[in-house]
């Protein structure tokens, strides 16, 4: 049996519900909060862990009067999101190998 070794970032359903949703457009922290059904604080707490790794970014706007922040995913987010894709296909390629 081999020991994986799975990245901090992927640890956390969150945080891989936020890289998800990521992945295909920028969104605003209204949005993931609704996404995600996480309360403001856990979602802040975090957006911050994955800027703080550079997985994503955030720019903050002003849409009628009133502050908002949109986050998109970087490339570094991107490129660790596709590596721990291939992770989990090796995973399974791997179980399904101990079977045969």
């Amino acid at each position: 049996m081999k020991g994986y070794q799975i990245q901090e970032a992927f640890c956390s359903k969150l945080r891989l519900q936020i890289i998800s949703n990521l992945i295909s457009k920028k969104l605003f922290f209204t949005e993931l909060k609704n996404l995600t059904n996480a309360s403001d604080g856990n979602l802040s707490v975090q957006l911050k862990k994955l800027e703080g790794w550079e997985y994503i970014k955030s720019e903050k706007k002003l849409i009628n009067g009133k502050g908002v922040t949109q986050y998109q995913i970087t490339e570094t987010g991107i490129k660790q999101f596709e590596e721990y894709v291939v992770f989990l296909e090796s995973v399974i390629a791997d179980k399904d190998n101990d079977i045969q």
